[in-house]
C-alpha cells in the first residue's frame, strides 16, 4: 500500500508568488534540537518528567470529573450542570489555537507554566466557593489550564515520537487514566467528595498536587532548550520585552480578534436553553432573546472578519482531506458523546440507588478505562500493521454497537450489565478512533503546522460538544421537571419537585422510586436516540480519509527523521529514501 501524501489547498498571496508557507515555528524547532541536549540517560528523565505530567492530569481527571454534579448539588442548583458544560467546552475549544501559537512562537514549556498558572488558580477559587456562581467561575478558570496542559502534553508526545510509534506512546501516556479510574473511587471516598462538601477538599487537594508534579517537566524542558541555543538566545528569548512583543504576536497569528468574536457567539447562542428554567419567562425572557440575538450578530461578524483576516483561524494551507475528515469526525463524536454523557452519570447516580458511592465512583470511570486502556491496544495494532484508516474504521463500528446497546438502557433493559457493557463498547470504539485521528492530523501537516492543527480539531470537538451540552440542558431542564410533575404531581407540590430537581441526592432518595427513575429516562431516551444516528454519521466519513501508512519520519508531509535518543539519527535520514520507494512514495 502506497505511502499517501495529503494534498494542500494552500492560499495564494496577493502577489501571486504561491502558496502561503506556514509561520516560522520556534517551538517546534526547538524541539527538533532537543537530541543534542537529551542523550543517554537524559532522554528517561525528560520522559520521566512528561509521565509526571500524564500521571497527575489522570488523576485529576479521574477524581474531579465526577464532583461537579455535588458542588452544585450542594447550593440547589444541579441544573446548572448543563450550563457549567456549555461555558467549559466553549472556553476549552476557543483557547487552543491560542495556546498554539504561544508554544509555537514562545516555547513549549512556556505554554505548559502558564496552563498550570490557570489550572492552580481556577481550582482554588472552585474549592472555596461560596455560591453557585463561583463554582462556575472556577471551573472556567481551571478549564483554560486543563486544555492547555492536555494539549502541551500531547504536542510534546508528537514532537518526541516518529509516526509508527505515535500511536503506541499515546497509549502508553493513557495508562495512568486506567491506574487512577481504580485510584480515584478510593481517593474520592477518603474525602468525603460525594457529599454536600466534600468535593472542597476533592478540589483543593490539586492546587499542590499539579504545580509540585508539572514544574519538573516545565524547568527541565526550558534547561533543555536554553542549552541547544546557547545562553545568549536564551536571554534574549527570555527577556520581558522580546516575550511582550512575542505574545502580541502570537495575538495576532492566532487570530485574537476572530476566536474572541467566535467565543461569546458561541456562548451567547448556546446558554440560553441551559438557562430557559431558571430565567423569568423562560424563552420570552428578554435578557435570553437579547443573548440569542447578539450571538447571531457575533456570527455573522465573525464569519465576515475571518474573510478578510491576515491569519484566519483555519488556514487554508492545511486544508486537505484528510485533516477535515478527522476533524469532522471528532466534532460529531463529541457532539454524540455529551448529547447523553452530559446527564449520563445524574441518570445513574438517579437509577441504581444501591451502589456504595465507591461503587458509583468506579462505574463513573468504566468509560476512561476502556477508552485509555483501549488506546494501548489501538496503538499496539497500528505499530503493528503501519495503517491508519483500517483501525479507525473498527473504532467506528463498535462504537455505532456500544451506542446501539446504551439505547435499550432507556428502552426497558437498565440491567447493570446492559449499562456497564455499553460504556466498554463505546470506550473502546472510541479508543481506536481517537487514536487513529490524532496520528492522522498529525501525519498530512508540516510540524511547523502540527500544533495548530490540532488546535483546530480540538476546537471543533469543543464546538461540538458544547452545542451538545446546550442541546442536553435544554432537554433535560423542559422535560424532566414536566415529566415530575406528571408522575409525582400528586404526591409532591412544586417546591418539593423543585428540589428534586434540583438535586440528584435529592432525587435518588425521593419516593416512589420508579415513577422519578421514569421521569428521568423518558427525559433522556431522545438524546440517546439522536447519539445513536450520530455514531452511524461518522462511520460513513471514516471512509473518506486516506491510508497513511506510518514511518520513521515526523509526518507524512515532510522527510524529517525524529532523531530525539537515537544514535544513528543521521543513518536513519539516509535511510529515508529507501523507504519512501518500499512504500510506493513518489
Amino acid at each position: 500500500m502506497p505511502l499517501v501524501t495529503p494534498t494542500t489547498d494552500a492560499r495564494p498571496d496577493p502577489a501571486g508568488a504561491g502558496p502561503t508557507p506556514p509561520p516560522a515555528s520556534r517551538g517546534a524547532a526547538q524541539m527538533d534540537a532537543l537530541h543534542t541536549v537529551f542523550t543517554g540517560a537524559r532522554v528517561y528523565l525528560l520522559w520521566a518528567a512528561i509521565g509526571l505530567v500524564f500521571y497527575l492530569y489522570s488523576l485529576s481527571y479521574s477524581t474531579t470529573y465526577v464532583y461537579a454534579a455535588f458542588a452544585t448539588s450542594s447550593f440547589g442548583a444541579h441544573t446548572v450542570v448543563g450550563t457549567v458544560a456549555v461555558v467549559t467546552a466553549v472556553l476549552s475549544g476557543v483557547v487552543q489555537p491560542f495556546n498554539a501559537r504561544v508554544a509555537d512562537l514562545v516555547s513549549r514549556p512556556a505554554a505548559l507554566a502558564l496552563a498550570l498558572a490557570l489550572y492552580t488558580l481556577g481550582y482554588a477559587l472552585t474549592a472555596g466557593a461560596r455560591t453557585v456562581a463561583a463554582v462556575v467561575a472556577g471551573q472556567a478558570l481551571y478549564t483554560l489550564g486543563t486544555a492547555g496542559i492536555y494539549q502541551i502534553q500531547y504536542l510534546l508526545l508528537a514532537d518526541l515520537t516518529p509516526l509508527k510509534w505515535r500511536g503506541v506512546a499515546i497509549g502508553v501516556s493513557s495508562l495512568p487514566m486506567v491506574l487512577n479510574a481504580f485510584v480515584g473511587p478510593f481517593i474520592t471516598k477518603a474525602v468525603g467528595a460525594l457529599s454536600a462538601n466534600g468535593w472542597r477538599w476533592g478540589y483543593g487537594m490539586f492546587c499542590i498536587l499539579m504545580p509540585v508534579g508539572v514544574l519538573p517537566a516545565v524547568v527541565l524542558l526550558a534547561w533543555a532548550q536554553r542549552k541547544s541555543r546557547g545562553p545568549e538566545q536564551g536571554r534574549q528569548v527570555l527577556g520581558v520585552r522580546n516575550l511582550t512583543a512575542t505574545l502580541a504576536r502570537g495575538a495576532t497569528l492566532a487570530d485574537a480578534p476572530g476566536l474572541l468574536l467566535l467565543g461569546f457567539a458561541l456562548a451567547l447562542l448556546l446558554l440560553p436553553p441551559t438557562l430557559s428554567t431558571t430565567a423569568k419567562g423562560g424563552y420570552t425572557n428578554p435578557s435570553l432573546i437579547a443573548m440569542f440575538a447578539v450571538g447571531g450578530v457575533l456570527l455573522l461578524t465573525f464569519v465576515a472578519w475571518e474573510r478578510v483576516a491576515a491569519h484566519p483561524i483555519l488556514p487554508r494551507r492545511i486544508m486537505n482531506r484528510t485533516f477535515l475528515t478527522c476533524t469532522a469526525i471528532n466534532a460529531l463524536y463529541y457532539l454524540a458523546t455529551y448529547l447523553s454523557e452530559t446527564y449520563y452519570l445524574s441518570w445513574v447516580y438517579v437509577l441504581k440507588p444501591g451502589w456504595s458511592d465507591a461503587k458509583y465512583a468506579m462505574f463513573g470511570n468504566a468509560l476512561v478505562v476502556t477508552l485509555w486502556g483501549g488506546t494501548l491496544l489501538s496503538g499496539a495494532v497500528q505499530r503493528l500493521t503501519r495503517r491508519n484508516k483500517p483501525l479507525l474504521l473498527a473504532g467506528l463500528a463498535i462504537r455505532v454497537v456500544g451506542e446501539g446497546v446504551q439505547f435499550l438502557t432507556v428502552n426497558g433493559n437498565s440491567s447493570d450489565v446492559a449499562v456497564v457493557f455499553s460504556r466498554v463498547l463505546i470506550g473502546l470504539g472510541g479508543a481506536c478512533q481517537y487514536t487513529a485521528t490524532q496520528v492522522a492530523v498529525q501525519a498530512c501537516v508540516p510540524h511547523a503546522d502540527m500544533a495548530a492543527a490540532l488546535a483546530l480539531q480540538a476546537l471543533a470537538t469543543y464546538i461540538g460538544s458544547s452545542v451538545a451540552g446546550a442541546v442536553s440542558a435544554a432537554v433535560w431542564n423542559a422535560q424532566v421537571p414536566a415529566r415530575l410533575e406528571k408522575y409525582l404531581g400528586d404526591r409532591y407540590d412544586a417546591a418539593q419537585r423543585a428540589t428534586i430537581f434540583g438535586s440528584i441526592i435529592a432525587a435518588r432518595a425521593a419516593e416512589p422510586h420508579a415513577l422519578v427513575v421514569r421521569a428521568y429516562t423518558e427525559s433522556l431516551r431522545p438524546l440517546f436516540a439522536a447519539a445513536l444516528a450520530l455514531a452511524g454519521v461518522t462511520f460513513f466519513l471514516g471512509f473518506v480519509i486516506d491510508d497513511i501508512v506510518l514511518g520513521d519520519t515526523h509526518n507524512a508531509v515532510e522527510d524529517k527523521v525524529v532523531r530525539l535518543g537515537r544514535a544513528d539519527a543521521d543513518a536513519e535520514e539516509g535511510r529515508v529514501e529507501g523507504e519512501k520507494e518500499a512504500w510506493g512514495h513518489k
